[in-house]
C-alpha cells in the first residue's frame, strides 16, 4: 500500500505514541502561535498593505457570515474566532501533503521497532485527527446553542412532546447529529488521504520534478476547498441551532 491508511508510530514516549500525523499537527500549530506572536504587535491603526490584504479578506468572511445569520452581527462576533480557526488550522495541516519531498518521500527516521517511517505526514490523512476536528465543531456548536437559547428552549428541538410530528422531528434533530460526525470527519479525511495517495503514485511514477505539478496544482484547490467547506458547514450548524425562532411549532 503506498499510504497507509493509518498514521505511522514515531516513537513510544510512556506509553504515548506519537504519530508522525500528531507530530505534523503539533508542528503546524507551533507555526500558527508563532506566527500570532510575531504578527500582533505589527497590527496597527493605520494599516499596511498586508494588513489591507487580511482585512479585506476578514470583512468579505464577515459580510459572508452575516447572510448566514440574517444580519446578526453579535453571532457574527461569536462564530468567526472558531470558523476562521478551523478554516487556517484545517488548511494548513492539509498544505503539508503538498510538500512530498518533507512529508511522505524524504524525511524519515527509524522508530522503536527498528521500521524506517516519514517524519511528517497530513495530520488531515488520520482519520482520528478529523474526527477530533468534528467532535470539537459540534461540542462548541452546541454550546453556543445553549448559550443563546437557554437550557429549555434548546432541549426543545430534540424533546418536544406536545405533538407527535415533534417527537418525530426531534428524533431527526438527534440523529442529524451524529450524522454531522460521519459526514464532516470522512468527508476531510478521505479528501486528504486520496490526496497523499495521488501525489505519492505520481512521484514515484514519474520523479519528483516537474511531471507532479498538475496533480500538485490540483491538491491544491481540494486543500483549499475542503478546510472551506469544514468551515462553512461548521457556521451553518452554529447559525441554524442558535437561531431565535420558534424551535417548533
Amino acid at each position: 500500500m503506498l499510504v497507509p491508511k493509518s498514521p505511522e508510530i514515531l516513537t513510544n514516549i510512556h506509553g504515548f505514541l506519537l504519530t508522525n500525523t500528531v507530530f505534523t499537527a503539533f508542528i503546524v500549530s507551533l507555526i500558527i502561535i508563532i506566527a500570532v506572536i510575531i504578527l500582533s504587535p505589527k497590527i496597527k491603526e493605520v494599516p499596511s498593505k498586508t494588513q489591507v490584504l487580511f482585512e479585506i479578506f476578514f470583512d468579505f468572511v464577515k459580510n459572508f457570515m452575516s447572510e448566514q445569520t440574517e444580519g446578526d452581527f453579535r453571532r457574527v462576533g461569536l462564530f468567526f474566532p472558531w470558523v476562521m480557526t478551523f478554516f487556517i488550522l484545517i488548511l494548513l495541516n492539509n498544505l503539508f501533503e503538498l510538500i512530498p519531498l518533507l512529508g511522505i518521500v524524504a524525511i524519515q527516521i527509524k522508530n522503536n521497532s527498528g521500521t524506517y517511517v516519514p517524519l511528517f505526514r497530513a495530520a488531515n490523512s488520520d482519520l482520528n485527527s478529523t474526527i477530533a476536528l468534528t467532535l470539537i465543531s459540534v461540542i462548541v456548536t452546541q454550546y453556543l446553542a445553549f448559550k443563546e437559547l437557554g437550557f429549555k428552549q434548546h432541549m426543545k428541538r430534540y424533546f418536544d412532546f406536545s405533538k407527535p410530528v415533534n417527537i418525530i422531528y426531534g428524533l431527526f434533530e438527534i440523529i442529524s447529529e451524529f450524522t454531522k460526525l460521519i459526514s464532516l470527519s470522512f468527508r476531510l479525511y478521505g479528501n486528504i488521504y486520496a490526496g497523499d495517495v495521488i501525489i505519492l503514485l505520481f512521484l514515484k511514477l514519474a520523479g519528483p520534478y516537474f511531471a507532479p505539478l498538475p496533480f500538485l496544482a490540483f491538491e491544491f484547490l481540494v486543500c483549499v476547498i475542503q478546510a472551506g467547506i469544514f468551515a462553512m458547514l461548521t457556521l451553518s450548524f452554529m447559525a441554524i441551532l442558535t437561531g431565535k425562532e420558534e424551535i417548533n411549532e
